[in-house]
């Protein structure tokens, strides 16, 4: 931990917290969804397409607002945003437990729309962004594996809270979980930047150097630079791949006779194994660089993709093959938000980062919306999941050789900038 006049640094501090609250944000307005929406159904009559649009109006919502919050956070920072974003998740949560219409329900998810666009990773990056320098890898590491580990904590300690106070009270406690230790964490502890303390990025006793001028003035509208869009589509086809199969997988394993709990289980580690590959790159970051390290998994990712297709039934080799699917396609599952906290960062500085990322992620947001509804219009089409599959292959591949392609056109960006 970095130390500043004989103190830790207090960016390590908000790192901490912030990490908690995205452990909290991730679970209670994304994976403890998949739970809730059991006894809605079983209580409500409403359909699960029906259910699963209202979700999807708020990743929607969320992907317009992504832009705009951009802007907010790279002209004030992040504490009144994400401060009013744990008010949202706290009354998104509240209405959400008086549903009694499907009108209504679209509309809680509009205002958790809100709440995502605010609370998740795109806020908390603009803090790691202006805190750190050398050490960011590391800080967008722990805020990563908390909201890596989110389903973990959520999706088992929601099950219980509907199982002993019912989904509408099971809701309000987790209102209570979210309000009571994000407001007090984002109002009180966020600062801007560390001159706002009297300090340096990473707690360094001597300001970091400054930038080439003209780089920088050359940087400002990254997006008319062909870097930008590379790595644009690089993760929203990611994005888009990696959700299509994962709303599909355990379907598509139990339809080739495989156990629902082998299904389920197979689902469960690659949320698991994220962790793990978010660990990796960050750990051989020193001897790979983060571009090739990761362009590498996303090829396995398509690999295991195809694998999975080649192998019917569900003998020794078949359950080899899922294994190894399981490690490779999680390994890959979320180093896009990595990517968006580091990658993004060394290409184009901390100054423009709110606003240059929240252009990134609205793309990515969209594409985490339109791969789940594509998957299931092509299922539905194809009468099956192998053309999801196989697109999905072939998405992450692309994947791999477009992150390649941004990292050598970023080289001459400032190569050209620089003669």
């Amino acid at each position: 931990m970095s130390m500043a006049r004989g103190r830790p640094y207090y960016g390590w501090f908000m790192v901490g917290g912030l990490g908690v609250t995205e452990l909290i944000s991730w679970g209670v307005l994304v994976y403890a969804f998949s739970v809730l929406v059991v006894p809605m159904h079983t209580e409500l009559g409403w359909s699960m397409a029906e259910l699963n649009a209202a979700y999807a109006t708020g990743v929607i919502v969320s992907g317009v607002l992504a832009i705009p919050i951009g802007r907010v956070l790279q002209a004030r920072g992040a504490r009144g945003v994400m401060t009013i974003g744990t008010a949202t998740t706290v009354a998104t949560l509240v209405l959400w437990s008086y549903v009694d219409s499907v009108p209504m329900f679209f509309a809680v998810f509009a205002l958790g729309g809100v709440a995502m666009a605010t609370t998740l990773y795109e806020p908390v990056f603009a803090v790691t962004a202006a805190w750190f320098d050398r050490h960011r890898p590391r800080a967008v590491l722990i805020l990563t594996v908390f909201g890596g580990l989110a389903s973990a904590v959520f999706v088992p300690m929601t099950a219980a809270l509907v199982e002993s106070l019912g989904w509408r009270n099971a809701l309000l406690a987790l209102a209570a979980i979210a309000g009571l230790i994000g407001l007090p964490v984002h109002a009180l502890m966020i600062r801007r930047r560390p001159a706002d303390l009297g300090l340096h990025p990473d707690g360094a006793e001597d300001p970091p150097a400054q930038a080439d001028p003209q780089i920088n003035a050359e940087d400002r509208s990254p997006w008319y630079r062909p870097s930008f869009w590379l790595v644009t589509a690089c993760l929203s086809m990611s994005t888009g791949a990696k959700f299509a199969v994962s709303v599909v997988l355990v379907a598509f394993l139990t339809g080739r006779g495989y156990a629902l709990t082998t299904a389920a289980l197979a689902a469960g580690g690659i949320g698991l194994f994220q962790v793990g590959g978010r660990l990796l790159v960050t750990a051989l970051r020193h001897r790979i660089a983060t571009h090739r390290a990761t362009a590498t998994i996303f090829a396995g990712q398509g690999a295991a993709l195809l694998m999975l297709l080649a192998v019917d039934g569900t003998g020794p080799a078949a359950v080899g093959v899922l294994a190894l699917f399981t490690v490779l396609f999680g390994l890959g599952f979320g180093l896009e938000a990595l990517l968006r906290g580091t990658l993004v960062v060394d290409y184009y500085g901390a100054t423009d980062y709110p606003r240059i990322n929240g252009v990134l992620g609205a793309f990515v947001v969209a594409a985490r919306a339109v791969g789940p509804l594509l998957a299931g219009i092509a299922s539905t089409a194809f009468g099956g999941f192998v053309a999801v599959f196989a697109v999905a292959a072939v998405l992450h591949g692309a994947g791999a050789v477009t992150l390649v392609l941004a990292h050598r056109a970023r080289r001459r960006e400032i190569g050209s900038v620089r003669d």
